[in-house]
This record gives C-alpha cells, sequence and structure tokens, in this order.
C-alpha cells in the first residue's frame, strides 16, 4: 500500500506516521472506462486518488450535454471538497481503465487534524484547482477563437497525457471530438471543423479518436499566433 501512496501527490511530503495511518484505512479499486463513480450533488463519503488512468469530471447540462471542468490523472486527487461538505459539486467518470485510492472521509479528516503538512497540501490543491476554473473561463472567453482553444488544450493534454511515440506525442486515451467540444465548452460542429484545419497544417494528427501532437511547442506557437507555417 506504501507503494501506491508514494504516487500520490498529495502524500509526498508526509511523515512515516502519517504514511503509516493511511495505509492502514486506505482501499485500491479498478473501475472500467465509461463507469460513473459519482453524479451531481450527490452525497458521498469516501475521497478518492487517481493512481493510474484517466477520470473525467463534469457539469452535466440540461440538455444531456456535459462541460468538462477537469480531466485528472495519475496522483491527482479527485473530490477533496468533501471535506468540508460531502455534497459533489460535479460528476466524475472514466475515460479509461482507472485505479483508484480510496479512504473515508471521516478516517482521512483524523489523519488530516494531526498533520500539517497534509493541510496544508489540501489547501494548496484545492486554491490550484480555482486557478484552473478562473483560466479555463479566460480561455473559453470570445476573445480567444476556438482554433486557439483546441491548440492549448490539446497541448495540455499532450503535456499532461502523453506517451511518446515515433509519430509525436500521443494522447494516452480515447478522445471524440464530442467529448473535446464538451471539454472545450463549444458546437460540435467548430471545433470538427477546426481540427480538420490543425490537422491539415500538420500540427495534430487524429487516428480513430486518438490525438498525436508531432511537435507540443509548435502547437502552443500557435496557440500564441506566433506560427509560421
Amino acid at each position: 500500500m506504501k507503494k501506491e501512496l508514494a504516487k500520490i501527490k498529495l502524500f509526498q511530503n508526509l511523515d512515516k506516521e502519517a504514511l503509516n495511518e493511511l495505509a492502514n484505512i486506505a482501499k485500491i479499486k479498478e473501475y472500467k472506462k465509461g463507469d460513473l463513480l459519482y453524479s451531481d450533488r450527490e452525497k458521498i463519503h469516501t475521497i478518492y486518488f487517481v493512481i493510474e488512468g484517466v477520470a473525467s469530471l463534469y457539469k452535466p447540462n440540461p440538455d444531456n450535454t456535459k462541460k468538462v471542468v477537469f480531466l485528472f490523472g495519475a496522483g491527482d486527487v479527485l473530490n477533496e471538497v468533501i471535506i468540508y461538505e460531502n455534497t459533489t459539486l460535479l460528476s466524475c467518470e472514466f475515460l479509461a481503465p482507472t485505479k483508484l485510492l480510496e479512504i473515508d472521509r471521516e478516517d482521512f479528516v483524523k489523519v488530516l487534524e494531526k498533520s500539517y503538512p497534509l493541510a496544508k497540501g489540501v489547501i494548496e490543491s484545492l486554491i490550484y484547482k480555482n486557478r484552473v476554473m478562473s483560466h479555463q473561463i479566460k480561455n473559453t472567453s470570445n476573445s480567444i477563437t476556438v482554433d486557439r482553444q483546441i491548440a492549448l488544450k490539446l497541448y495540455k493534454l499532450a503535456r499532461d497525457f502523453g506517451i511518446e511515440t515515433d509519430l509525436g506525442t500521443e494522447i494516452n486515451f480515447d478522445l471524440s471530438i464530442t467529448y473535446l467540444s464538451e471539454i472545450l465548452g463549444a458546437k460540435r460542429e467548430t471545433v470538427s471543423r477546426q481540427v480538420k484545419v490543425l490537422s491539415e497544417l500538420g500540427l495534430i494528427k487524429v487516428v480513430r479518436k486518438r490525438f498525436t501532437i508531432p511537435n507540443q511547442n509548435t502547437l502552443l506557437d500557435y496557440f500564441h499566433g506566433t506560427y509560421q507555417n
């Protein structure tokens, strides 16, 4: 269990006593691609940490579409907000087979109350997520065109979930045009057209829902408006 705990970012600066306590209360569970972990506004009593895989946190829309807010991978905590209130703010599903480390909320709080580094880490994690949401609002504003939004998002996904191949950096999970549009909060038709443009420029390659970025820096240049074909 301690090897699994060591993979979680929030636990990397803890002393042996705190790690031993966490090891005694943690459980590991595996999920399939497409599984729903919890729904929006659901009361839950477990804190989840990703050991491996990809988790999508999203807000359901009235028209049955989604607004994807976060994509989390190995080392991330999904729902530390329930430390303060045990009602979820978002739904969570898996985009790939995923292994989680799970800890009961009340047991986790007992360790938290005795460990300053853990409490500090939780606060920093919440601050980081608030900052990400602020950046999302900025980057989905009308001042940034959809093609540049796509370029930035694919750059970040390649950075966070990429594996190196002969063709470039492949985002290591299936990503449909529909889901990409839900991440961006843009119309599917618009996203589809702009993905085609980026593909024709050679900035991305798409084969059966797998995106590959031949050169991440070039894609970032496109976002900044400094790309030269």
